[in-house]
């Protein structure tokens, strides 16, 4: 006969179950904080690869365009549609992009007229910068570029002590950009306008303006305090200097 008091040791005590529980509820918040980084970190190096992708589209598009001349932003119909052709280029009668004068020549990356996948990881379009002397055609009022343009696209980024927001690139003739994680800023897949820019965002809010400066920086979490604001937009461009440099290796300039 076993004895009473072996049998009252032989199953957990609630202060036991406790300790097991609290112990895998931190390997579960663990795993799953990791899980999360990991997959931040993917959908980051993804967008890196699509953004290579699109550079080699728009110096492929200004090659094959016979001008030489980078397609126009798509500023209506960006999202996927039933109905119109989505993601084209808005390209005037007169071979320019005059209707994005207001908006600076910032839209979304004309993806349908490209032939490429319509968003990021985070199914969010791709934001389009061009400067207007890279993309007219050259058939009306305006002229395709040539050796003596010049882009006015500029790059800043953050310096470290977060009190400016220094030059790292000029010249700059077209600028593509996903807007993150946050997708704050951005359009869905679906059309749907993302959340505007908080105000204290400040670094992302020049990546959405109207002028041709854009911030590209290391990104911060929200609730970050760092001079700048949250930050995780992903910002890749074209020099004049390389595109100019493409038209002559493939004998479309001088």
């Amino acid at each position: 006969m076993v004895p009473s008091n072996q049998l009252r040791q032989s199953g957990f005590t609630l202060i036991e179950l406790a300790i097991v529980l609290v112990i895998i509820g931190v390997l579960v918040g663990s795993f799953i904080g990791t899980l999360g980084s990991r997959i931040d970190s993917a959908r980051r190096a993804e967008v890196q690869d699509d953004l290579e992708i699109i550079k080699s589209a728009l110096l492929g598009y200004a090659i094959s365009s016979g001008g030489p001349f980078l397609p126009c932003p798509c500023t209506s119909d960006c999202d996927i549609d039933t109905t119109n052709p989505a993601g084209v280029e808005n390209r005037e009668a007169d071979g320019t992009c005059t209707a994005d004068v207001a908006a600076g020549y910032l839209g979304f990356l004309p993806w349908g007229t490209l032939g490429l996948k319509p968003s990021d990881s985070w199914n969010t379009l791709y934001s389009y910068w061009v400067d207007p002397a890279f993309s007219d055609d050259g058939s009306g009022a305006g002229s395709a570029f040539d050796l003596a343009d010049s882009g006015t696209g500029q790059i800043r980024t953050r310096s470290p002590d977060g009190s400016a927001t220094p030059l790292i690139a000029n010249n700059i003739a077209a600028v593509v950009f996903t807007h993150g994680k946050n997708a704050y800023g951005g359009l869905s897949l679906d059309g749907v306008a993302r959340p505007a820019v908080p105000g204290a965002n400040v670094d992302e809010i020049e990546n959405t303006d109207t002028n041709s400066a854009f911030i590209s920086r290391v990104p911060t979490e929200a609730g970050a305090t760092t001079a700048g604001g949250e930050f995780d937009d992903i910002v890749f461009w074209i020099s004049d200097y390389e595109i100019k440099a493409r038209m002559v290796e493939a004998g479309m300039l001088p």
